[in-house]
């Protein structure tokens, strides 16, 4: 059962589900739906781990793509069976029964979600009247999950940033059009591909990503090949602009993340320093990190899962902190709920302390680009009708920030496990939604799932399969490429291994078809081709993010 805080709540459940019980869990029932989870459910799977409401309660002391942005439901909810809905008594919030539905609709479908661990709040006005945290932070320990227990939020750290900045605008110390070459002059540190672009993008073209840089390029830079924030951003150079200067919405990490940084170069102190004091520290958010190794620190945290294609929950993420202005916080449920209350009461304020003027906070909140459908962008934030969210993502963790100004709710999902958490995360969204809106009987799980299921389920090699036209030595090289650097494919028992730039972690390459070979926990495709000699001089790889497709030569030295 759920943490429920509002008065009355556990009346209204009974009663709820005394009456609907066959509508509501019958629907849902994962036999009926037939959907298993034999990963998860045989891994000690905690569901609804309660604590008391003294401890759920925060403190009146004055938080995540890839972490780019992940698939967002657009479809409608599929509506259950229709049956009579009771009037409910009078005297009842009708909130109680908003939230006794989606209490029992998350519980009914977490088992099926993969996700091993997750956390959920929602508030209202400046109390919190639902809290819940389900699962296990570690597979192997079965310990459950707290609300005390931290997740990475990825690219919700936007907000954050974009509120840090905000802060710095009010005292006069930035200003939203202030060029990026103000805070980063020398060339050998900044310099785009478009000298215009480089001289006069501004702190809010970055916050609002309409720099014309492809959506997410130069992620693998600092994910995959370990390049550090100064070399990911010196390469920016060698990327040119798929779309004109400020023309077009194109989600960018590293660009998103300059302003963050110029931010502590105006405060001539790191971005990670700085965060916590002006925002995170005032906000009572003080166990809250802004770094991976000191998250895998902490006493109190789940472990990263990342879902393969091929049916494997395996540790494992990607290291988001040369980005951090963009995606590094990890926090809990407990501390983001100061963040959530922040956010709703949009008055600046919070418990009585001055966080940011209200008019840099509206800013942060303010269509600035047309994203999709009257869907709009604004720092750290998308912006709908009544309706501001942002979901951020890793390879393994996924976060989501909803607040509904004028009702004065908010909700935060936090979880790991890779996609699926993300289906998960956004189907709850859509139930939460229809909710508010007075829609009962909606179900948008299994939709959401079968699409996830297609979009997931692993490709499989075309037949007829052809054996390698070499021996694994013929592969075995330093490849390179300006945009890249190295790729370093070596050999061991008899497996080709993959090592990206200066990422010291080994990859198995998987011999695929001919001489293609997978990388399956990125899933990335290796074609080795110019083979002559008894050896391969170009490899082809499928990367995750832009440019998708880059080739490495073989390099002299090998």
């Amino acid at each position: 059962m759920g943490k429920m805080i509002s008065a009355g709540i556990i009346i209204v459940f009974v009663i709820v589900v005394g009456i609907a019980g066959v509508i509501l869990f019958n629907s849902m029932n994962p036999k009926i739906l037939g959907v298993s989870n034999p990963i998860i459910s045989n891994c000690n799977q905690t569901t609804g781990n309660n604590t008391t409401t003294n401890n759920i309660l925060p403190s009146t002391n004055i938080l995540l793509p890839l972490i780019p942005f992940s698939m967002s439901y657009n479809g409608h909810s599929t509506p259950t069976s229709p049956s009579p809905t009771p009037n409910p008594d009078p005297t009842v919030d009708p909130m109680d029964h908003i939230i006794s539905l989606f209490d029992a609709y998350l519980t009914s479908n977490y088992d099926q979600s993969l996700i091993p661990g997750m956390a959920v709040v929602i508030v209202q006005n400046d109390k919190i009247i639902y809290m819940n945290t389900l699962g296990v932070k570690d597979l192997s320990s079965g310990e459950p999950v707290d609300e005390n227990t931290l997740f990475g939020i990825g690219s919700t750290t936007k907000q954050f940033t974009a509120t840090n900045i905000a802060q710095l605008v009010s005292e006069g110390n930035m200003g939203w059009d202030d060029p990026i070459i103000k805070y980063y002059s020398d060339k050998n540190e900044f310099q785009l591909y478009n000298d215009y672009v480089t001289n006069h993008i501004t702190i809010r073209d970055c916050l609002c990503h309409r720099s014309g840089l492809p959506a997410y390029g130069g992620d693998d830079y600092y994910t995959y090949f370990n390049d550090s924030y100064s070399t990911a951003l010196y390469k920016l150079r060698y990327m040119e602009n798929n779309t004109s200067f400020r023309s077009t919405f194109e989600y960018n990490n590293i660009v998103y993340a300059l302003p963050g940084y110029c931010a502590a170069r105006e405060q001539n102190t790191t971005w990670n320093e700085l965060i916590k004091k002006n925002l995170l520290d005032p906000l009572g958010m003080t166990a809250t990190v802004t770094s991976y190794w000191d998250f895998l620190s902490s006493p109190n945290h789940v472990t990263p899962y990342y879902l393969l294609q091929n049916g494997t929950m395996k540790q494992y993420d990607i290291i988001p902190d040369p980005i951090g202005p963009a995606g590094s916080i990890y926090s809990s449920i407990s501390e983001m709920v100061h963040w959530l209350k922040f956010q709703v009461a949009d008055t600046g304020y919070y418990n009585g302390v001055k966080i940011v003027n209200k008019t840099e906070l509206d800013e942060t909140r303010t269509p600035q680009i047309n994203m999709f459908d009257g869907t709009y962008y604004g720092f750290g934030w998308e912006v709908q009708n009544d309706r501001i969210f942002h979901n951020g993502a890793s390879d393994s963790f996924r976060s989501t920030v909803i607040v509904y100004p004028s009702k004065g709710i908010g909700m935060i999902l936090l979880a790991n496990g890779g996609t699926y958490a993300q289906a998960f995360n956004e189907c709850l969204d859509a139930k939460f939604r229809d909710l508010l809106n007075g829609i009962d009987n909606t179900d948008p799980w299994p939709k959401v799932k079968e699409i996830t299921d297609d979009y997931w389920k692993p490709v499989a090699p075309t037949p007829p399969i052809i054996n390698p036209t070499l021996p694994l030595s013929g592969y075995v090289g330093v490849y390179s490429n300006n945009l890249f650097s190295n790729i370093n494919i070596t050999t061991s028992n008899n497996t080709l291994i993959c090592y990206y730039g200066n990422n010291s972690q080994p990859f198995d390459l998987k011999h695929w078809n001919g001489d293609v070979f997978e990388e399956p926990i990125n899933n990335h495709f290796f074609n080795f081709t110019d083979i002559y000699n008894g050896t391969a001089h170009q490899v082809g790889v499928t990367l995750t993010n832009t440019p998708e497709s880059t080739t490495f030569n073989r390099t002299n030295s090998t």
